[in-house]
């Protein structure tokens, strides 16, 4: 087994490990706290990818959580915790149709970025074919090596958890 292939089959059972739910809690938290409208948690997120965790609410620790949390797992999978918690968030509608509707949203959004035009996307698999065939290691490195990819999934997270919390109030 190649380390390329070691790598994935570790990121596929770090999607299982209930130690990330922190950063949901922290995220929630801080969303409520701090009244986020629509597009607050994109500014968040590209906050944290600058290693900005300074409104993240120190509440019951969790900027320190989350700090320990992002500097373990770049160590340990040279990614950010936000990549993987956006991809997790997605992924916790895989087999619904809400699902394959999340992830064309995300290709039109990552299309309309970067051709600065609202024309139909170009590659409706970026994210879909990556998760499929477990390339998850390459599907991290897409995000964050492309600003466009990661302002869409950014602003489809924001999506996320926007229409998560307006369904439990």
């Amino acid at each position: 087994m190649t380390d390329e292939n070691t790598l994935n089959m570790r990121l596929k059972m770090e999607f299982k490990n209930p130690v990330y739910d922190i950063i949901d809690e922290a995220i929630k938290y801080t969303m409520h706290k701090h009244h986020y409208k629509k597009y607050d948690l994109v500014k968040l997120v590209m906050m944290i990818y600058n290693k900005d965790y300074s409104f993240i609410s120190s509440a019951n620790d969790y900027r320190d959580q989350f700090k320990l949390l992002d500097d373990y797992f770049e160590k340990e999978f040279g990614h950010s915790i936000m990549t993987f918690i956006m991809i997790k968030a997605v992924l916790d509608f895989k087999g619904t149709e809400k699902y394959d509707a999340i992830t064309a949203d995300i290709a039109k959004m990552e299309t309309i970025l970067r051709t600065k035009k609202n024309v139909p996307a170009e590659d409706l698999c970026i994210f879909s074919y990556p998760i499929e065939n477990e390339k998850y290691n390459d599907l991290m490195m897409n995000i964050e090596a492309n600003d466009n990819f990661k302002y869409a999934m950014a602003i489809i997270y924001d999506k996320i958890k926007n229409n998560v919390e307006n369904t439990s109030n």
